[in-house]
């Protein structure tokens, strides 16, 4: 099988956006610039598999944030009740809706529902997992990566 070729290639900047979160209020990506280093979740539902990858990145969020990282998980479900989500998730990071699929069809391939993609801080691409199922980067890889951006950033 052919891996999907990336819309980013890497080392790209990506393209800014605003979507609104689940606790209502408007997120910018360029928020984020020269500040923090991002893990960019793109889900097209809230799927069982979504959900548990959702809180494993809960759990790991703590080292996330000790990399100078934060992750932005975009959610392009039209149907999804957020309030009921937010409620039963409690993660302490952004959980943004792409009802439109505005975002997403910047970042994926056509047939490709998903993926995850590490910025640094000036939103250059560095690496990205385009997944046509479920199977996420594990947390602790993620971290891995946000940690070597941390360190350049620091030489």
């Amino acid at each position: 099988m052919n891996s999907p070729t990336p819309v980013l290639p890497q080392g790209a900047v990506v393209p800014n956006f605003t979507l609104p979160s689940l606790m209502g209020d408007m997120v910018k990506r360029s928020t984020y610039r020269a500040r923090k280093h991002l893990a960019l979740v793109l889900l097209p539902e809230v799927s069982r598999a979504a959900y548990d990858y959702l809180l494993e990145l809960r759990a790991g969020y703590a080292q996330i944030r000790e990399y100078d990282g934060e992750v932005l998980a975009v959610i392009a479900d039209p149907t999804l009740d957020a309030e009921e989500l937010a409620m039963r998730l409690e993660v302490p990071f952004p959980l943004l809706l792409d009802r439109e699929r505005a975002v997403v069809t910047r970042f994926l391939p056509e047939a490709v529902p998903m993926g995850v993609f590490i910025l640094d801080r000036y939103a250059a691409l560095h690496t990205q997992w385009l997944l046509t199922r479920p199977d996420f980067p594990p947390v602790a890889e993620v971290a891995d990566w946000l940690r070597v951006l941390d360190y350049q950033c620091k030489l």
